[in-house]
């Protein structure tokens, strides 16, 4: 009797025992609250990195006579790009990551860290410096190309307001994370203690010590380029003191970068399938940015 016993309980694991253990293993693939499953998609066990290259212009004199250019491919400088998705509001206490109430969906909006990995770049982006477009002159240009009135006046700001040249040699880090032109800036409301641009005289002007100003001002300043990885917080961080625009006046010089807005930036919300009420839509983006179309073409 115990033998046959054994033999229908064989079989019944024989047939059913397959799919019960794949339901087993399923249920686990799910991003549930306090999962390990949950934690090691906010932790991915793999390094992701931001890797870039730029064209260095060999002949802008020739190019600006209408030749044709000819470039240089300068790269890669690589950056560990670490994202978090889960970053705590310090003013609120609330994490931007919320399950939501209907119970399909998640909510989070990632923030992103680079640090520079210099084990898997080809030199320093501080001291490699490329010949490249000047991206504001052009984007100004673009911006009054369907001016009516005034167009005349407004190109000759263009040009004479910061590098005022087609090309420009600059740092591959500061053409990602920032270098000085005031072009990006002229919308911006210049500092009461830079005084007046350079070449202008303020006659409402008071006796002050400005350089005292301006040292305080820089003081409190955290320097966040992508610099080589430090050690941070990076749930609970003070990310309002890290973060920085695309364009803002820094010791009284306006600083741009492309990617100077991106590190560390609190990005758009995106809402994906959890997988708790059906695993198979696991992953699957039902909203960014409270849209369910992009939008984009």
């Amino acid at each position: 009797v115990l033998g046959c016993l054994v033999m229908v309980l064989g079989l019944v694991v024989l047939v059913a025992g397959q799919g019960l253990v794949e339901g087993a293993i399923l249920k686990t693939m799910a991003l549930s609250p306090g999962s390990d499953r949950l934690r090691s998609w906010l932790s991915p066990p793999v390094q992701a990195h931001l890797t870039t290259y730029s064209f260095h212009v060999t002949n802008p004199e020739a190019v600006m006579q209408g030749k044709k250019p000819i470039v240089k491919e300068v790269g890669p400088f690589t950056y560990k790009a670490v994202t978090i998705k889960d970053s705590v509001d310090k003013n609120t206490g609330k994490e931007n990551l919320d399950f939501n109430e209907a119970g399909d969906t998640l909510t989070y909006r990632p923030r992103k860290f680079y640090f520079f990995d210099r084990s898997q770049s080809v030199g320093n982006p501080d001291t490699t410096f490329i010949t490249v477009p000047n991206i504001p002159l052009l984007t100004g240009f673009t911006k009054i190309r369907d001016m009516g009135w005034g167009k005349g006046t407004a190109a000759d700001v263009v040009k004479n307001t910061g590098l005022g040249t087609p090309f420009i040699n600059v740092s591959f880090t500061g053409l990602l994370w920032g270098y000085n032109d005031e072009l990006p800036c002229l919308s911006h409301t210049r500092p009461d203690e830079c005084g007046a641009p350079e070449g202008e005289i303020d006659i409402f002007a008071e006796d002050s010590d400005d350089e005292w100003k301006r040292k305080k001002r820089s003081a409190g300043r955290y320097k966040r380029e992508a610099e080589e990885e430090i050690e941070i917080d990076y749930k609970n961080a003070d990310f309002e003191s890290m973060q920085k625009p695309k364009a803002e006046y820094v010791d009284c010089k306006c600083e741009w970068g492309l990617f100077r807005d991106r590190n560390v930036t609190l990005r758009k919300p995106v809402k994906i399938h959890h997988g708790m009420a059906d695993l198979s839509k696991k992953g699957w983006v039902e909203e960014f940015n409270f849209s369910p179309n992009m939008n984009w073409w």
